[in-house]
């Protein structure tokens, strides 16, 4: 019952946070509504042998105003830009996790986690052709659990690089990047997911106290169309914690994992004023 019901919410938010972008260098409606479906293939948590695929059906409201911003990316609010550097403010949702996973049988389940707080982007280099671009970002957030009120959990410091280039694909303009990430975690948020306390302690799940530190790597990449009418994505990610402070927990019954999915959305709804999308809008994340 929590992974249909409550976790519906969660990797709904992520499947639409992690498959979709948004096109650069063109003028797009000020407003949109969307409806389409995805599907998204997705390890019940970093390190864990059971993966989940979802099936999802969404509508999906885009704003592009100037400051305030809402679209497959999240919710964010622009704080400042020059030509290279950006700085904003986003919202970013992890999926739930429950006690139907074997290896945390008996175990509280944990409730979605909300990631809040700042990014800064750095434009490294750009070049016209192919509408080439490196992308630096910097995102410093706080987690919140949001299943039983808001906690604070911990933050979490994700810096990586991302390179973007447009391909052509069955004649048509795709949107290709790949890019590469280090995680860094709190006390807080790593013992959220990985440690065990003596009440939890089994034979086979010794009791584990995580600490703060580096939480690994990922590797990520997508390919991305869209016209006047349609978006489509699609969507990898390798998940490596090899070194994680983590990695010693019970709790990780496997070093490396898997995130695939696809999205495709119609827009139905469209408002008649168009904004130029620059090419920060074009994801990274």
């Amino acid at each position: 019952m929590f992974r249909e019901a409550k976790g519906t919410a969660g990797r709904l938010l992520l499947l639409l946070s992690t498959l979709a972008a948004s096109a650069s260098a063109q003028e797009l409606p000020l407003w949109e509504v969307g409806i389409g479906g995805g599907v998204i293939r997705i390890p019940d948590y970093r390190g864990s042998s059971e993966a989940g695929t979802y099936p999802y059906p969404f509508i999906m409201p885009i704003y592009r105003g100037r400051q305030l911003q809402a679209d497959e990316e999240g919710i964010k609010g622009v704080l400042g830009e020059s030509s290279r550097l950006r700085l904003d403010f986003s919202v970013f949702g992890n999926v739930p996790v429950s006690s139907d996973n074997e290896v945390r049988e008996g175990m509280d389940d944990l409730d979605p986690i909300l990631e809040i707080g700042p990014m800064l982007r750095y434009k490294a280099w750009t070049a016209p052709r192919f509408n080439q671009s490196v992308i630096l970002d910097l995102p410093v957030r706080a987690a919140l659990s949001v299943g039983h009120g808001v906690q604070y959990v911990g933050y979490a410091v994700t810096p990586r690089i991302s390179y973007r280039r447009q391909v052509d694909l069955l004649d048509r303009p795709w949107r290709w990047s790949i890019g590469a990430e280090a995680l860094w975690g709190s006390g807080g948020l790593n013992r959220y997911y990985y440690q065990v306390d003596a009440a939890d302690a089994t034979a086979q799940r010794p009791a584990y106290a995580a600490e703060a530190g580096f939480g690994g790597t990922r590797l990520r990449t997508s390919l991305y169309h869209r016209d006047r009418n349609k978006l489509v994505s699609l969507y990898a990610l390798y998940d490596n914690l090899q070194g994680a402070v983590f990695e010693d927990s019970p709790l990780v019954e496997q070093t490396s994992g898997w995130t695939v999915g696809f999205v495709v959305t119609w827009f139905v709804f469209q408002s008649k004023n168009l904004v130029e999308v620059r090419q920060w809008e074009w994801m990274t994340e």
